[in-house]
């Protein structure tokens, strides 16, 4: 309240709206949190590209593992976690009044976010070798001329670091505060704008 005797009272309906459209946008702000969401699954795919966690850059691929991939352009240490782009295309997002959240329905995602460690049971299998000028070679089972052996594979422990992509940095969280002071400010402009 004022000092003694002053006072400014608002009654001012164009004021009086544009506090009104504020307040609304404050206690039900879907529209913002979709317009987060929207902006969530690029940045999430971003960290994709740039192969970065909040920690930094991910763990390199084994060399195994690099050479193993699948695609002659795809083999070697790039790309990861987007040899095929099913994880990094099935990244959504989804807004609700109240909240923003971006996620996946892949099955491994957890595994190769958070890292896991896997126990591999000893098992027997079948191999198939076929002979070629630098010598013994593994082929398909539809190969024609190969031998085929029964072999033990012990049992063994397969370790995945964690590759984290879903996380918000210092850029995500001032983009996010944009978006929501501009919605704010686009309720704003509306109202004014509405004056009869």
């Amino acid at each position: 309240m004022a000092a003694k005797g002053i006072q400014l009272r608002v009654v001012d309906e164009q004021v009086l709206a544009t506090l009104d459209r504020i307040e609304r946008v404050a206690t039900a702000p879907r529209t913002i949190m979709e317009a987060i969401a929207a902006y969530l699954v690029p940045a999430v795919q971003r960290h994709f590209e740039t192969e970065t966690g909040p920690d930094g850059k991910w763990p390199r691929l084994s060399p195994r593992t690099a050479a193993k991939r699948i695609g002659r352009s795809q083999r070697g240490y790039g790309h990861m976690l987007r040899v095929k782009n099913r994880l990094y295309s099935s990244i959504t997002g989804e807004a609700t009044d109240n909240t923003a959240a971006v996620g996946t329905n892949v099955a491994y995602a957890a595994a190769q976010f958070l890292g896991a460690t896997i126990q591999m049971p000893a098992r027997e299998q079948d191999i198939h070798l076929g002979k070629t000028n630098r010598g013994r070679r593994f082929v398909k089972a539809s190969a024609k001329r190969k031998e085929t052996m029964r072999v033990t594979i012990g049992a063994h422990t397969i370790t995945i670091p964690a590759r984290q992509a879903l996380y918000l940095n210092d850029a995500d969280r001032a983009e996010i505060l944009h978006v929501a002071e501009d919605a704010f400010r686009a309720e704003a402009d509306d109202a004014s704008g509405a004056r009869p």
